[in-house]
């Protein structure tokens, strides 16, 4: 079916289709790390996981996919690929219609997912050819990566030693304490002195580094574009050919029957599940950095409450582990970057100014925070939903060894302290709550990137909601907020 496709070169039917609107903020693609986090999460796996919930990193992912894919039976196989093959097709005509247009951004991240619409070789030879190009810049782009990521541990370093002198405090193994020594500030200018000089050298050998690298990447990029304008009428054939194999099957409305359309249609569905991955795990990875707020916070607050001051420190350590874990996985397993939207960044700044002078409220956010980070976690560690088996496991790990542990935390925090059953905790906490369901997730219209990746493995997002917000109300009803998940639903107000 695949290889007699004929394409009629008079039909433009699909070529004057609207574009896909893009989210603001976000590209249409998926960066590569810009951070190399290996060295730092190996650390942080090392430090805080132990042999009981260590993880087999040797695992490859697009491998334990494609095996998922290959043992579906055909119904499964039918209904994960027309869920699927609609966006591939959308992204595909976005494709055709830049690359006509003249607008199309052949950077290398744009290649890589320009390939993951193709089907199988020999059709993404064209792409490869071209991704080849950059390859005598690996080394130096590796070693601007390499600068970058330590530049960023020392400035947060010297950012943390700068806060205890501010403070009057050392640091003595993970505790710290107030100076009582000379001998002790003494350590401390010595430590600030030392760190001042390592981030000055490590800026001044990036930026010229960097610097280096850009001047080599715009001479190159000249001979990328020869070779664009060689293989554009390749590419474009290739991604007519994909979009004509995948209309065949969206009209016939049933599989093909032929083993190698089977296989180019598992490999377009595989392609297309790595990539919801990578918003799968970035969204975890979100939801455990947003976590750290309100446990920051309540350090701050309970100054007077020892045994409180010493959980919550050690939750925010299983948060960075986690964060570490997730971080990981995006940049070693699937090759990508986080993504943390500049709307969420300034949310974490309001939440912080909230939960400064209403520690209440913040602690009531903390409990929403922590339900949805682990019924989100909890939903993805079942074998029938995530077929990748070592996200599967990082998911249930978290989700049962820590998760748990700190929602129980949140909760007996705010019942020891902060609830009173007044009119005026119901109305501040119904409010608190409206606002946090709408900005987590009031934006995710049918479009969107993460509605988009559940699909992709079969899971519709009303089946996740209810999943989590079923698990929400659970948790609420422990702080004497009693909220049907029916009610959080209309909460998110979704649009299509």
């Amino acid at each position: 079916m695949f290889d007699q496709i004929k394409l009629d070169k008079t039909d433009r039917t699909f070529y004057s289709m609207p574009k896909k609107n893009i989210i603001k903020g976000r590209p249409d693609y998926y960066l590569t790390p810009t951070r190399d986090f290996t060295r730092y999460v190996k650390d942080c796996e090392g430090k805080y996981w132990n042999k009981e919930t260590s993880f087999d990193w040797s695992q490859d992912v697009k491998e334990n996919l494609y095996e998922n894919v290959e043992s579906l039976n055909y119904e499964e196989l039918y209904r994960i690929s027309f869920l699927v093959l609609p966006m591939i097709q959308e992204s595909i005509r976005n494709k055709i219609e830049d690359i006509k247009e003249g607008s199309f951004l052949f950077s290398e991240d744009a290649l890589k997912d320009l390939s993951d619409c193709i089907g199988p070789r020999p059709l993404n030879e064209s792409v490869d050819s071209i991704l080849r190009l950059y390859a005598p810049l690996q080394e130096k782009r590796l070693l601007v990566r390499t600068l970058n990521d330590k530049l960023d541990i020392l400035q947060n370093e010297l950012m943390d030693l700068t806060e205890l002198k501010r403070l009057g405090m050392i640091k003595i193994g993970v505790e710290a304490k107030y100076i009582e020594s000379d001998s002790q500030r003494n350590e401390l200018d010595s430590l600030l002195h030392t760190k001042s000089v390592e981030v000055d050298q490590t800026l001044r050998k990036y930026k010229y580094q960097k610097a280096e690298y850009k001047a080599e990447l715009k001479e190159l990029k000249n001979s990328v574009r020869a070779e664009q304008l060689k293989k554009e009428p390749f590419l474009l054939n290739a991604l007519e050919r994909t979009e004509a194999f995948i209309e065949g099957i969206l009209k016939e409305k049933e599989l093909p029957k032929d083993s190698k359309d089977l296989d180019v249609l598992r490999d377009l569905i595989v392609k297309r599940q790595l990539r919801g991955l990578k918003d799968i795990a970035n969204h975890a990875l979100v939801v455990e950095q947003s976590a750290i707020a309100p446990l920051t916070m309540g350090i701050v607050h309970y100054k007077r409450y020892r045994e409180i001051q010493e959980a919550l420190t050690t939750f925010i350590n299983d948060e960075a582990k986690h964060s570490a874990t997730f971080r990981r996985f995006l940049a070693e397993k699937l090759n990508a970057k986080e993504f943390i939207s500049s709307q969420l960044i300034e949310g974490a700044k309001k939440y912080m100014w909230v939960a400064r002078y209403a520690p209440g409220v913040g602690m009531f956010l903390a409990v929403i925070i922590e339900a949805i980070g682990a019924s989100y976690l909890e939903f993805f560690s079942r074998d029938e939903i995530m077929p990748d088996k070592l996200f599967r496991n990082i998911s249930k790990t978290i989700s049962v060894n820590d998760e748990t542990r700190h929602m129980d935390l949140c909760v007996e925090i705010y019942n020891e302290l902060f609830r009173t059953g007044s009119k005026w905790e119901r109305i501040r906490n119904n409010l608190a709550l409206k606002r946090i369901m709408k900005s987590v997730y009031g934006d995710k219209h049918d479009d969107h990137h993460l509605i988009q990746a559940f699909k992709s493995f079969g899971v519709e997002s009303d089946l996740l909601y209810n999943h989590v917000l079923t698990c929400l109300s659970q948790q609420l009803s422990r702080i004497g907020v009693y909220v049907t998940s029916e009610k959080l639903m209309k909460y998110i107000v979704r649009t299509n």
